[in-house]
């Protein structure tokens, strides 16, 4: 009569459950423990699905499984090399294990989970594996959830560049405005490179996107231009970046020419001078800025001119803005002030992308938080020298998978 297995042993075997293998011994050590399988199903082509294989081979291999308590798992089978008749020549398909993989995918999926919150180090002194073989795990569990662009259809985009390396070393990072997540990486930031974009994408889904929100550079431009009939967008954070430039030269200019009473006065004020007046809080600051002020005209100047067109921007109702540029270009000229002068050029030079804003009313804001996890990445890996597996997990972060 056929015993009847108790419940401890049905939940042990599902434990160490291994689709066309039976346990067929446990050998417990000190620290380790191996778990012997004996093959019971057929051998079955990864490339058809056929089970009507032919067997070359087969050989012993040992592959290391979760941890079970404080011992680490191992699993023992022997394992066939076939040849279908399909021309598929290699190793048997198995659901537990990648072919020459020194983990099952259980413990792959548990070491990949550690490292999208962790540096490789830590992971792998966690599951006591070499940091190569954690970082080929982290490699494939990335690359197992990426999201082909082909199946994507965006139809606006934000476009930025990130340094990867000192030495004008630059990635240039494509993402989904309406999806909010990263979708593609290309090494270098010139026109060839974005063209490679449109070209992954394709003519026709290029032709959709309406939207491109970016900085002013040239080489992005003229690729937008060939690929797409898309409203190209300037970021204004990018236009106020440069007049805050041009505002702190002054200052310096002011603080390099006055007494050594005076710039005690101004020394440490930079915040206060680049801040924008209606986001102090402070009683303190307002007085100590309006008391800079009213002892600086040039600095006075220079920071009206930069409320003035600050307040451009943040009209999201201007039905004008073109007077109010123009009025503010004027005031420039008035002014005096030479250190504007280039900011001038700069928007007249791209005013269709400035304007296209007021319409859109886009920010690159979503590139430059990206921005700021990725430089997260960096600092926490030392850097990287392995430039697919930096591309790799800024996928991971920033939601290209």
């Amino acid at each position: 009569m056929k015993r009847k297995r108790s419940k401890y042993e049905i939940v042990f075997k599902n434990l160490f459950f291994f689709s066309g293998y039976k346990i067929t011994d446990i050998q417990d050590t000190e620290n380790q423990m191996y778990i012997l399988l004996k093959k019971v199903g057929d051998s079955k082509c990864p490339q058809c699905g056929s089970v009507n294989s032919h067997i070359e081979e087969s050989y012993t291999r040992i592959v290391r499984d979760l941890d079970l308590r404080n011992k680490q798992s191992h699993v023992v089978f022997e394992e066939n090399k076939i040849r279908c008749s399909c021309g598929y020549r290699g190793i048997e398909y198995l659901d537990f294990v990648r072919p020459y993989s020194r983990c099952t995918k259980e413990l792959e999926d548990a070491v990949g989970l550690c490292t999208s919150r962790m540096p490789l180090t830590d992971a792998a002194a966690i599951w006591c594996l070499d940091w190569k073989t954690v970082k080929d795990i982290d490699k494939r569990s990335i690359q197992d959830k990426m999201i082909d662009l082909k199946t994507l259809n965006p139809t606006m985009i934000g476009i930025d560049e990130i340094a990867y390396l000192k030495g004008h070393h630059y990635l240039t990072i494509v993402r989904d405005i309406t999806a909010r997540r990263v979708i593609w990486i290309g090494l270098k930031r010139k026109t060839a490179t974005l063209d490679e974009f449109f070209t992954e994408l394709g003519p026709e889904k290029s032709r959709n996107i309406t939207v491109c929100c970016m900085d002013m550079w040239d080489p992005y431009i003229a690729s937008i231009k060939k690929n797409t009939t898309a409203d190209i967008v300037f970021d204004k954070f990018h236009i106020i970046k440069k007049v805050n430039e041009a505002v702190d030269k002054v200052r310096k200019k002011v603080f390099a020419q006055s007494d050594k009473s005076t710039r005690k006065e101004m020394k440490h004020k930079r915040f206060l001078i680049l801040h924008r007046r209606k986001n102090l809080t402070e009683e303190e600051d307002i007085e100590s800025l309006d008391q800079i002020l009213e002892s600086n005209k040039p600095l006075y100047t220079a920071y009206v001119l930069k409320e003035e067109i600050a307040d451009i921007f943040d009209d999201v109702n201007a039905d004008s803005e073109t007077i109010r540029l123009e009025q503010w270009f004027r005031n420039v000229r008035d002014s005096g002030i030479g250190e504007f002068e280039p900011v001038v050029s700069m928007i007249q030079r791209y005013i269709y992308g400035v304007l296209n804003y007021f319409k859109h009313k886009l920010t690159n804001a979503g590139s430059e938080g990206f921005n700021n996890k990725i430089n997260v990445i960096k600092r926490a890996a030392f850097g990287f020298r392995d430039i697919e597996y930096f591309k790799l997990k800024i996928f991971q972060r920033c939601g290209g998978n």
